[in-house]
Formats: structure tokens, C-alpha cells, sequence
């Protein structure tokens, strides 16, 4: 084989190569563009699951850090926004903690109305030790 043919430069390229070298550039633009988005599609998603408040801008905080597989899915979207949780917990809703059960609930005496009934079979210590105010109210019948 001839050595000649085989070396590319610029003195022997054509309009056809240089159309090529273009549109390959413009290609790989194209799939990095994509990359992209699919990366920022999966992180902020994940930091809306999150509970993140702005969800964005916490993206732009860690666009450079973003993983790729084969196909130009991101691999680490889960561990960026895990990391982003742990540097910026002011970014993000607190979690509540669940609520108190009061498993005592219900089991108190409930104390029974006061009544003129009542007062009548009460000894004068036991009435001494009542609300002053609501044995007023019984006693004047409202």
C-alpha cells in the first residue's frame, strides 16, 4: 500500500471531510446536550423526592459531578442527591417525626358532671377541694 493515501491532512482534505468532521462535532454536541438532560430529568426528580426546595438549583451545584454509562444514562444521580442532602439539609423540607400514639388514651376516669345531687351526699371536705366557680354555677341552676 501507498503510505500517501493513507495520511489525512489538511492540504489534501476536501469539502466532503470537512462536511463530515461538522457534522460528527455537531453529533457529539447533540448527544452531550442529551446526557445532559437526562441527567438533570433524573437528579431533579430525585431531589423533588427529596423534599429539595429548589430542586435546579441544586442541579447546577453538581452538574459537574454527574456519572455517565454507555448510553448516556447517569449512574450516580441517587448518591449526588444523597450528597447534596447531607451539604445542604437547609435545602431541603424537614421530615417529621411520626405522631405521638397516647396508648393511655381513654383510660382515665372521666369526671362526672357536678350536680345538686351531687353536692348533697358530698362531705364538707369533699366540696372544699371543688371548683368554687362551677359549684356557683350548679347552685344557681344555669
Amino acid at each position: 500500500m501507498n503510505d500517501e493515501t493513507n495520511i489525512n491532512t489538511d492540504e489534501t482534505a476536501t469539502p466532503e471531510t470537512a462536511e463530515l468532521e461538522t457534522l460528527r462535532r455537531e453529533n457529539e454536541e447533540l448527544r452531550s446536550a442529551a446526557r445532559l438532560r437526562n441527567a438533570r430529568e433524573a437528579i431533579v426528580n430525585g431531589l423533588t423526592t427529596a423534599g429539595a426546595f429548589s430542586p435546579e438549583l441544586l442541579f447546577s451545584a453538581v452538574g459537574g459531578r454527574v456519572q455517565f454509562d454507555d448510553d448516556g444514562r447517569p449512574v450516580n444521580a441517587d448518591e449526588l442527591v444523597a450528597d447534596l442532602r447531607r451539604e445542604h439539609p437547609e435545602q431541603f423540607a424537614a421530615e417529621r417525626p411520626a405522631a405521638a400514639i397516647d396508648a393511655g388514651a381513654g383510660t382515665q376516669r372521666q369526671a362526672k358532671p357536678l350536680s345538686r345531687d351531687a353536692l348533697s351526699r358530698m362531705s364538707p371536705d369533699e366540696i372544699r377541694r371543688l371548683d368554687w366557680a362551677e359549684v356557683r354555677e350548679v347552685l344557681s341552676g344555669r
